[in-house]
């Protein structure tokens, strides 16, 4: 077994697509849920930075994710528990400010993390609730202004994202568009609302979900619901209470977790529809 006072890092480098079975590694260390085709999704999206120690091997991550000029997400920060406490986090996390220029940047923090990014200049913004389990339908609602997307609907949910999040995010609602599955919500003659499920984890994740109200919230994850009935099914969400809460728990997803978001700059101004489910904790 390897002392991990032996082990020196030595390297911080770019991360590509060659890295993918050693940070999908370092995420099954510290218990994530995130399979290797997470890992590509990500990677496709945004840039990243890997730590090597004197051997080579990888022993952090961390990447970033540009959304428009003025706005960036930071995730998949991770250090191997043998190089904890040594600084490497920090050294990771900088490469990344680097990159990021002057943008606005978002993160959500583990307990194990969140001294360290606070340090670094980030304030606590809102609590992310994580709802996970086995999908009952019972408690789906069935509402007539719910329909599958369609091609000419693409711009209309990018604008509404943009709206919403407050950064483009047309590049990642491509990619999701080709790996998930997408309904809109129609009121008034336009779109008002939409939902992307996809293959994530262990089963399937809800998100982003975008909409008006709560109400439209439960209307748009519904069908997700449907879909997956008796199989695994997580909705990240900023809801504390309401609608859409009761909603998740009445469907057998129960809180599993609560983390922190938190941002460092001033993002851009959003609203008013919003997110009632982020894509993913890395990607808002």
């Amino acid at each position: 077994m390897t002392n991990s006072a032996t082990i020196a890092l030595t390297t911080i480098r770019p991360l590509t697509e060659a890295d993918i079975e050693a940070v999908h590694g370092l995420s099954v260390e510290v218990g994530w849920p995130h399979r290797a085709d997470d890992w590509r999704l990500v990677l496709e999206l945004g840039h990243g930075v890997v730590a090597c120690d004197d051997a080579g091997r990888v022993m952090g991550s961390a990447m970033w994710w540009p959304f428009g000029e003025e706005l960036a997400t930071i995730g998949m920060v991770i250090v191997s528990p043998r190089m904890q406490a040594r600084g490497t986090g920090r050294r990771v996390m900088r490469e990344i400010f680097s990159a990021a220029g002057t943008r606005a940047l978002r993160l959500v923090a583990t307990a194990a993390g969140q001294r360290l990014y606070e340090s670094e200049g980030f304030r606590a913004t809102r609590m992310i609730a994580q709802y996970q389990g086995v999908a009952d339908a019972a408690a789906a609602v069935a509402d007539s202004r719910v329909r599958e997307a369609q091609e000419a609907d693409w711009p209309v949910i990018a604008a509404l994202d943009a709206e919403a999040y407050g950064g483009d995010r047309s590049r990642m609602l491509a990619a999701l568009r080709r790996v998930g599955r997408t309904f809109v919500l129609e009121e008034g003659g336009r779109i008002a609302g939409f939902s992307i499920c996809r293959p994530f984890g262990r089963g399937h994740v809800v998100g982003p979900l975008v909409a008006a109200d709560a109400g439209q919230a439960v209307a748009l994850a519904s069908p997700h619901v449907r879909a997956h009935a008796g199989s695994f099914l997580r909705l990240d969400t900023p809801e504390r209470d309401g609608p859409l809460v009761a909603f998740a728990e009445a469907c057998g997803l129960s809180n599993v977790d609560r983390v922190v978001q938190m941002t460092r700059g001033t993002p851009p101004a959003t609203g008013p529809a919003r997110v009632f489910a982020l894509t993913s904790q890395a990607l808002g």
